[in-house]
């Protein structure tokens, strides 16, 4: 019973992700180019979610650990291209390519090594959130110091720090934890976390993309940063 109610959990889960990437493509001329990443990036979430769906359902693959480098390859990738577009930052344009290619090759090598893996790549898995985290920090301190957008929840990239932060914290925690739980925990309980939990992360991330690129840029107020006051929500 558990597990089919964890089942449709998750494919509400994935439609979510389809949902923000019809979004994004219905609205995709008329979306900044930061947003278009987003919108990018929501569709490769979706492709890697029905990607790893198909294996465990179709192909009875016993564990489809061995894609979690490259998904997280390929997220912080677009992540890293959307914020360097909301950011506008020269020393961050500086920065990422060093970032996103230093953390790709940590991640090939430890997904070659560890090739047919069973157990979570713990290092690559922390490293990723904690990137996640940190773009979204800087999105935060961007805003802190511009003082420029009168309604905050106006401000798609705003929603998608917010959901990034959740989803980069809930993980961290879990992939700290993975380890320990798959050695001692009961599979119930795994299914819980990894399954249940997890993927309320994966939910309101996805929740955000959706709110961010349904907001028409053109209802994003700005002032000028002497007459305006602090953010508000």
């Amino acid at each position: 019973m558990l597990r089919e109610y964890l089942q449709y959990f998750i494919s509400f889960t994935i439609g979510l992700a389809i949902v923000a990437s019809l979004i994004g493509l219905a609205r995709y001329r008329q979306l900044p180019a930061s947003l278009r990443y987003i919108t990018l990036l929501a569709c490769f979430d979706t492709s890697m979610e029905l990607t790893v769906k198909f294996l465990h359902d179709v192909v009875k693959l016993k564990s489809n650990l061995f894609m979690f480098p490259f998904i997280s390859i390929g997220e912080l990738a677009l992540l890293g291209l959307a914020y360097r577009q909301a950011l506008q930052s020269a020393a961050f344009n500086r920065v990422l390519p060093w970032l996103l290619g230093l953390f790709t090759a940590y991640a090939l090598a430890v997904s070659f090594s560890q090739f047919g893996m069973v157990r979570y790549a713990v290092g690559v898995a922390t490293i990723v959130n904690l990137l996640m985290l940190g773009l979204a920090g800087f999105y935060f301190r961007k805003l802190l110091n511009d003082l420029q957008v009168e309604h905050l929840l106006h401000d798609p990239f705003f929603l998608v720090s917010i959901g990034l932060t959740v989803y980069g914290l809930g993980n961290l925690l879990i992939y700290l934890s993975s380890n320990y739980l798959l050695a001692h925990c009961s599979e119930q309980l795994q299914m819980i976390i990894f399954w249940g939990v997890r993927n309320l992360f994966n939910v309101v991330l996805y929740l955000s993309y959706c709110v961010a690129l349904w907001i028409s840029p053109t209802q994003e107020r700005v002032v000028p940063a002497a007459a305006s006051t602090s953010p508000r929500i």
